[in-house]
């Protein structure tokens, strides 16, 4: 039986920002500043947005898990700290790629920033892949599918809307159509009206359009069945 995976839907949000984020830096000729700036501007709102992730877990889901496997549990806070430290780095390369006086300075001072963000992105692939695993393990063999949901929500609420929004746009690019659909009729039955219409409008812009519309159809019959004529 598939259990609930409470990393799922957030961590293929997060690929999907390295994935995105390293295509544009091989596409960036870092002699123009201009494309250089719209590298660093994704670079900066992905490692934020993984600082702002370790945190969340770092605060609500390590505790319920930490008297289980100490040992385990402090490698992965270790690891959270190790990606702190090489996303202050990725920023010292860019302060030093803004003092560049040349285009070849520029140049230099690039590759030096695309391959720190490729460590970067490797790093956290598998530290997403270990938590995959292993704390999943964890959290199944000591908590039920509910209770990890209601572990799930802590998380949630803890969350500033702006930056649910900005996760739930990754989401929304990230996740294939059935976890969407079922996304949508979660929130449709359980939150309210707003919460809904702001992420089915999401599917209009956010959404992959080669299944689009079948996410749309069946989240909307959902509607239609419960109507009486």
């Amino acid at each position: 039986m598939l259990r609930y995976n409470i990393f799922n839907m957030i961590h293929k949000a997060l690929r999907a920002m390295l994935y995105d984020t390293a295509q544009t830096l091989q596409q960036t000729y870092f002699a123009d500043t201009a494309e250089a700036a719209e590298a660093f501007e994704k670079i900066n709102r992905v490692i934020h947005a993984f600082e702002q992730h370790g945190h969340h877990e770092d605060s609500i889901l390590m505790p319920v898990i930490q008297k289980f496997q100490q040992e385990t549990i402090a490698s992965f806070e270790k690891e959270h700290i190790d990606d702190r430290r090489m996303g202050a780095d990725i920023g010292h390369l860019q302060n030093i790629y803004k003092a560049a006086r040349s285009g070849q300075e520029r140049l230099i001072a690039g590759s030096a920033i695309t391959k720190a963000f490729g460590d970067y992105l490797v790093f956290n692939l598998q530290h997403m892949q270990r938590e995959e695993i292993e704390l999943n393990r964890l959290l199944w063999d000591h908590y039920t599918d509910h209770e990890i949901q209601m572990i799930n929500e802590r998380i949630i609420a803890g969350i500033a809307p702006d930056e649910m929004e900005k996760a739930a746009q990754w989401m929304m690019r990230a996740i294939n159509r059935e976890e969407a659909i079922n996304w949508l009729k979660e929130v449709k039955a359980n939150a309210p009206a707003p919460v809904f219409d702001l992420l089915f409008r999401l599917t209009e812009t956010e959404m992959p359009e080669r299944f689009r519309a079948k996410v749309q159809d069946a989240v909307l019959a959902t509607e239609l069945s419960g109507q009486v004529f």
